[in-house]
C-alpha cells in the first residue's frame, strides 16, 4: 500500500514559469512518480534503489580530504531506521511525516561562534504568521531578549495519508523561540509580550491531512519566492480552520526561530588555509561539505564524506572553481544524494536543494554543510504528534560560515578604514553590503579581536537593526 500516489492537480502559481514547469508535471498533468519512501514499517513502501547515495563513511577519525576531480556516488540509497511507532498506537489511516529544515551559525577561523543571526536572509510573503506584529518584514520578535547565535531555518513538515484525518503536531525548543510559521496556530509558547529568554519555545497546530485538497487552493506566490520550490512534493495537502478564522490550505507547516544554544560542530582554518572540523560528540556527522563561493559566482563544493564521532575531518580550503552553472549543479547533485540517503524521499530532497540555492550555493562565503545527527533533532525540536505516525523522517542540516584567517584580516581593514571616512553613513552602509548576510557577527568577530570604538559601535549597531 502506498500513500504517495500519482495525483492529478491543478496548475499552481508556482508552476507558471518554464523554469518549474517540468518540475511541477508529468505527462499528461499528473505529478511525476515520486520515489518510494524508506521506512521499516510495514505499512509503508519499499526502499527506492536507484537513488544516488553519499560519500563513504571515513573509517579512521582523522582523515586529509583534497578535492577530487570527480565525485563518484553508488546507484542505492543506505536504509535509515525511521523511528517506528508499536501497531497498537498506529492510527488504522497510516501517516508518515517528514521534515527537513537547517540550523545556521557563525564561526571564526578559530571556531567560536558569534551572535547577531536575527537577520531574515530571504524574505517571506506576507501572510506567513510572526511574533512581530507591528513589521510583517521584519524577523524581529516583539523583543530581542538575548542576541542569537543560532537560526533555526524553514523546516518544513509534509504529512502523507491516503484519506483525511486530523492531526496534532506539536513542536518544541527548549532552548530557542518559534519567530515565524505557517499555518495559523492553536497555541504557542512564550506568548506575546511575555518573551524574557529565547526559551522555552513551542508551538502547536491542529490541522486535517486531506488528499482532496487542490494546490490552487492554496495562498498564491510568485514562481521566484523562496515559499515555491517547497509545495513542489507530492505529499498530502493540509487545511487548518480555527473557530472564528478562514480556512487555510498549505503543502506542509512552516516554522522558523532563534536560539542561544550552539551545536558540538567546530570549524578552524589556519593560516595556511587547511580546515578542520571537529565533532567532539558522541554523534557521528553522516554527511560532510566544504562550499566556498567567489565575489564573481564561481565556486567549488568538496564532500568529505561521513565524519566520525569524536573525529576530526582536515583538508585544503576548495580552490578548484568552477563556473556557477556547473558548480550549482555538482553541489545541488552531492546534497540531494545525502539528503535522500538519510530517509528523505526524492522530490523532497530536490525541494529542499531548491529552496537552498541561492543561500547555500550563491552567496559569496566559505561555509560548511553537514547532516544532523538525528539524536541532536530530537534533543532540540522533540515533537509530539497524534495520531502517532506510523513513521518519521527528520533531516536537518547544519550551516557553519566560516572565513579564512585572511579573509578575517581584509574584512578588519574594510572595517578599519571607516574611522577615517568624511561620509560615514554611506560608507557603513557600503561595509555592511560587502560583509553580507552575516556582516553583524562578523563585525562583533572583528570587535573581540581588535577590540572596539564609537564607529565601529556605530556599525555593529547599524547592522544589528537591519531587516
Amino acid at each position: 500500500m502506498s500513500l504517495r500516489p500519482l495525483r492529478r492537480i491543478a496548475l499552481p502559481v508556482a508552476c507558471t514559469s518554464v523554469a518549474l514547469f517540468a518540475a511541477c508535471l508529468g505527462n499528461e498533468g499528473q505529478v511525476s512518480q515520486p520515489t518510494t519512501p524508506v521506512a521499516t514499517n510495514p505499512t509503508a513502501p519499499a526502499p527506492d534503489t536507484t537513488s544516488p547515495d553519499t560519500a563513504p563513511e571515513t573509517s579512521v577519525a582523522t582523515t586529509v580530504v583534497t578535492a577530487p576531480d570527480a565525485v563518484e556516488t553508488s546507484t542505492s540509497p543506505a536504509e535509515t531506521s525511521p523511528t517506528d511507532v508499536p501497531a497498537s498506537e498506529v492510527s488504522t489511516n497510516p501517516l508518515i511525516v517528514h521534515e527537513w529544515g537547517t540550523f545556521t551559525s557563525v564561526q571564526s577561523s578559530s571556531g567560536v561562534s558569534f551572535a547577531g543571526l536575527h537577520h531574515e536572509d530571504e524574505a517571506l510573503p506576507y501572510w506567513v504568521y510572526r511574533r512581530n506584529l507591528t513589521d510583517p518584514f521584519n524577523y524581529f520578535f516583539e523583543q530581542l531578549p538575548e542576541e542569537p547565535i543560532q537560526q533555526l531555518e524553514t523546516p518544513v513538515v509534509y504529512f502523507y495519508s491516503e484519506k483525511p484525518q486530523d492531526v496534532r503536531f506539536r513542536v518544541d525548543f527548549p532552548e530557542g523561540v518559534i519567530g515565524q510559521w505557517f499555518p495559523r496556530e492553536s497555541s504557542y509558547l512564550p506568548k506575546h509580550g511575555e518573551i524574557t529568554a529565547m526559551t522555552n519555545g513551542m508551538m502547536e497546530w491542529n490541522v486535517t491531512v486531506d488528499p482532496g485538497i487542490l494546490p490552487s487552493q492554496f495562498k498564491p506566490v510568485d514562481p521566484n519566492e523562496i515559499w515555491a520550490p517547497s509545495r513542489q512534493v507530492a505529499s498530502t495537502p493540509i487545511r487548518s480552520k480555527l473557530e472564528g478564522f478562514e480556512e487555510e490550505f498549505e503543502q506542509f507547516i512552516f516554522y522558523r526561530g532563534l536560539g542561544r544554544f550552539d551545536l558540538p560542530v567546530r570549524v578552524t582554518t589556519s593560516s595556511e588555509d587547511v580546515m578542520h572540523i571537529r565533532n567532539p560528540s558522541e554523534d557521528a556527522l553522516p554527511a560532510v561539505f566544504l562550499i566556498h563561493v567567489t565575489p564573481a559566482g564561481e565556486g567549488a563544493v568538496v564532500s568529505l564524506g561521513a565524519l566520525p564521532e569524536d573525529g576530526v575531518l582536515t583538508a585544503a580550503v576548495p580552490r578548484k572553481f568552477l563556473p556557477a552553472e556547473a558548480y550549482v549543479a555538482e553541489a545541488k547533485t552531492l546534497l540531494k544524494a545525502a539528503i535522500v540517503a538519510s530517509g528523505m524521499y526524492d522530490d523532497e530532497a530536490q525541494a529542499m536543494v531548491d529552496t537552498w540555492t541561492r543561500s547555500w550555493f550563491k552567496n559569496v562565503g566559505l561555509r560548511v554543510l553537514y547532516i544532523v545527527p538525528a539524536p541532536w533533532t530530537e534533543r532540540l525540536l522533540p515533537l509530539d504528534i497524534a495520531p502517532a505516525p506510523a513513521s518519521i523522517v527528520r533531516t536537518l542540516v547544519g550551516r557553519i560560515e566560516t572565513m579564512t584567517p585572511t579573509q578575517e584580516a581584509e574584512a578588519f581593514t574594510l572595517i578599519a578604514s571607516l574611522e577615517e571616512t568624511s561620509d560615514l553613513g554611506a560608507a557603513m552602509e557600503s561595509v555592511i553590503a560587502k560583509l553580507g548576510r552575516f556582516a553583524e557577527p562578523r563585525i562583533r568577530l572583528m570587535i573581540d579581536a581588535h577590540g572596539t570604538t564609537a564607529t565601529r559601535d556605530q556599525l555593529l549597531e547599524s547592522a544589528h537593526n537591519r531587516r
